[in-house]
Order: C-alpha cells, then structure tokens, then sequence
C-alpha cells in the first residue's frame, strides 16, 4: 500500500485552488466563520475578492483589493487566511490609521493583533486569529473603519 502524500490545497503553490478547496479543509466551525467574513467583505461596496500566494506564512489566502487598484501590485484591504488549524484574518494598516483608533474600548485580542502592525515591529500587517463569532464581530468592526478611511467616508 503506498502512501499519498497530498498536499492541502492551501498550501499547494503550484496549484490555484477554488475558494471552495479551501473552504473544505476547514474545520466546520471555521468554516461557518470563514463563510461569514468572506459575506462581510463582499457585501462592501467597492471591493474585489480574489486569490494569493503568500509563501510558506500564509500561503493561498482569499484577498480584497479596493476597485480600480491593481491586484497584482498593490498591497490588499485585508485577507483571509484559511489555515486549516487557525483561521486568521490580517490586513495591512498605515501608522496614520493605527494612530487614530481608540484602542482603549478595544478588546485585549484586537489590540495584540494591533500591536504587530506597530513599533517595533518591521511589518504594518495587524492579524487576527478568528476562533469565535464575536472576536469576527470585532474584527469586521476595526476593517469597517479601516474601510471608511481607505474610501474617505
């Protein structure tokens, strides 16, 4: 009997994986959690889901770009990354954005996903784990502002 070693689809690189592949290899909760971010984000006006490749961090995550920027080039409003195990959803934050927020009323979680997108660190990528509906709840809060301040509404 030989063994298979296959690989998930989200961390296959040589393979575009639907968004469905990698749904499926999520757990059933996460898979309830994903679906409704994935709703969130696509709700919002002016915004476009699709697919990148991350490297060995991330590797295929589900990411929404403002419209009219370039997919290719330009860095995401946020991401999903579907890792079977943690469930996680990161987006790139300006200094500028982060100085604004009152992060007092924040959840302790919200803020440890903040403080990676600041000094001193060297990255301006905040991520959060999403284990829960309410830490989602939260975290589709922060991205709504963020949102807001990307579209100057």
């Amino acid at each position: 009997m030989a063994i298979t070693d296959k690989r998930s689809p989200w961390q296959d690189e040589f393979s575009v994986p639907s968004i469905s592949d990698l749904r499926m290899d999520l757990p059933v909760p996460a898979a309830e959690l994903f679906d409704v971010a994935r709703d969130f984000l696509n709700a919002r006006e002016g915004i476009l889901e699709s697919l990148r490749w991350y490297g060995d961090c991330w590797f295929w995550a589900v990411t929404y770009f403002l419209e009219g920027e370039d997919t290719a080039e330009d860095e995401p409003v946020a991401i999903i990354v579907p890792a079977p195990d943690n469930l996680q959803i990161a987006a790139p934050l300006d200094q500028e954005f982060v100085s604004q927020l009152n992060t007092r009323r924040m959840k302790r979680a919200i803020r440890d996903g903040l403080e990676l997108a600041s000094e001193p660190y060297s990255t301006k990528w905040a991520v959060w784990p999403v284990t829960a509906k309410n830490m989602l709840d939260e975290v589709t809060a922060l991205l709504t502002q963020r949102m807001n301040w990307l579209q100057g509404t």
